[in-house]
């Protein structure tokens, strides 16, 4: 409030004596001039008093966004929109080819409902922490709805607005029955143990669940950057806990959750397959590819990853499976390139051990920095956070197609660079929306308290066994025992089969 105040100085100000301006005009002066020292007491940053001046205190209101850089310069971050400016300037620009009224274009673009908690916690050293958390609700057009939770140092509230707003319209895209909501609690989960990470875990659940921010009615989270299905079966289980004797759907409050506690099968890798099945099937349009200079399928094309967390890897892992060779991978803390190809599967067992990038031996060319984030590729993939690729460093980027992996990583200007380029941008909206296509079949799942393909796989069996048989008996051969290769044909499919199958066809329809 106080911020605000000396930002703008209250109506009532104007009508004021010269006298009371001249004290109004001290008292700020004064205020200035405790911030100045401040900032320079605590080297808050790195610009100037007078800029900060000029730019109104909105580094403070930008609650240190700007250290999220990643490929991107401190220059950049700073003099670009922010996030839900970026999201909403996109908005605005998809919303000139329509015909719908700008009253209702408002009330499209704009979150419904936001949700600020603050969370007690004691740490294992006795000491006592009060940390933010949020719930962004997008829509209620569509219940329930539908969105992760992050666990990050970043997370802040223009954030899961921003977010909630992309899972709106990631739903819309992809045709699943969900408004889109984003949430979650500002910490770097990597700075705690397991049990202070379950203790905020619960107390999240609790208070989301007092204030009508949780349900397989209302909200379902899901797993999001910082959070594993741990994270996600234990909300499960202290919302059952406390409300499941009042709803006999509430295992499905949550999805992302261990096979034990509900999940299903297919959904850890369902993001990056995602990825897959989106960048295939723009492979094969002739046309496309004719004008960016590429031939159709995904063998031998060149891919570069910037995040090998659980997204990059599973994009990695299926890319390389189908043919395409993966040169290039960036990390927060350096990058490696080899244009022989790198085994993703090797270098995600070596980058679970904790060790940084840069120390992997089996590259041809390692860096400290981001260098092979500019590296020539056919697909460059930005797997990581938000804005990765804007203005300052578009116009050094050297792939052909631009698949977002990550929630919008190409601002405005980026996208313009890279469009006048002749780069072809697959956008976020569709390629990352894999993740909320699975945890809607787990959703499902829970809802019909029955594991999909259950009621028909031995009456599938059975049916393509009769087939064999009337094949065999129409070819005059004589039917013994079916070999591996019958067997593995005439098997029911799993859970995990109908799951690939069904994300296939919504990745492939959309």
């Amino acid at each position: 409030f106080f911020f605000l105040m000396i930002r703008r100085p209250p109506r009532s100000t104007q009508s004021r004596s010269s006298a009371a301006s001249d004290v109004y005009k001290r008292q700020t002066q004064s205020t200035w001039g405790k911030i100045e020292k401040h900032l320079q007491q605590q080297e808050m940053s790195r610009l100037s008093c007078q800029k900060l001046k000029a730019q109104n205190l909105s580094f403070l209101v930008k609650e240190n966004t700007n250290k999220r850089s990643f490929c991107a310069t401190q220059a950049a971050l700073d003099e670009e929109p922010r996030f839900l400016e970026m999201v909403k300037a996109y908005f605005d620009e998809a919303a000139q080819y329509t015909a719908i009224r700008k009253d209702k274009l408002e009330v499209y673009k704009n979150c419904n409902t936001v949700l600020k908690v603050m969370l007690p916690l004691r740490r294992d050293n006795g000491s006592i922490e009060f940390i933010p958390a949020y719930r962004a609700q997008h829509k209620h057009h569509r219940l329930p709805v539908k969105g992760g939770t992050r666990y990050s140092p970043h997370v802040e509230l223009q954030e899961v607005e921003a977010l909630s707003a992309l899972m709106t319209f990631k739903c819309a895209v992809v045709d699943l029955p969900y408004g889109g909501g984003k949430g979650g609690i500002r910490i770097d989960p990597r700075q705690y143990s397991a049990r202070e990470i379950e203790s905020l875990t619960r107390r999240y659940t609790l208070e989301l669940a007092k204030k009508g921010f949780i349900g397989a009615a209302i909200d379902v989270l899901g797993p999001d950057m910082g959070t594993t299905p741990r994270e996600m079966s234990i909300m499960k289980d202290t919302y059952q806990m406390f409300f499941g004797h009042l709803d006999i759907n509430a295992v499905g409050c949550v999805t992302g959750k261990s096979i034990s506690q509900g999940g299903i099968s297919g959904r850890v890798e369902s993001t990056g397959l995602g990825v897959f099945y989106g960048i295939r099937e723009l492979l094969k349009d002739e046309g496309l590819m004719h004008r960016y200079g590429l031939t159709t399928g995904v063998n031998n094309k060149r891919v570069i990853i910037q995040g090998f967390g659980n997204v990059g890897y599973w994009a990695a892992k299926f890319l390389t499976e189908s043919g395409a060779k993966l040169v290039g991978v960036i990390e927060y803390n350096g990058s490696i390139y080899n244009e022989n190809g790198i085994d993703p599967n090797d270098l995600y067992r070596f980058l679970q051990d904790k060790k940084p990038i840069f120390a992997y031996q089996k590259a041809a060319e390692v860096y400290k920095d981001d260098t092979a984030f500019y590296k020539e590729c056919d697909i460059l993939i930005p797997a990581a956070l938000e804005r990765a690729v804007n203005k300052y460093n578009a116009d050094r980027i050297q792939c052909k197609i631009l698949a977002e992996a990550a929630n919008g990583p190409t601002t405005i200007a980026g996208a313009e660079i890279l469009t006048n380029k002749n780069v072809l941008i697959l956008p976020d909206l569709l390629l990352n929306a894999g993740g909320v296509t699975v945890s809607y079949f787990e959703w499902l799942k829970n809802l019909e308290h029955v594991r999909p393909g259950r009621l028909i796989k031995k009456w599938e069996e059975k049916s393509k066994k009769n087939m064999l048989n009337v094949i065999y008996k129409l070819a005059g051969k004589q039917q013994g025992e079916f070999s591996e290769e019958e067997q593995a044909i005439i098997a029911g499919p799993s859970e995990k089969d109908i799951v690939y199958s069904g994300l296939e066809e919504v990745m492939s329809v959309a």
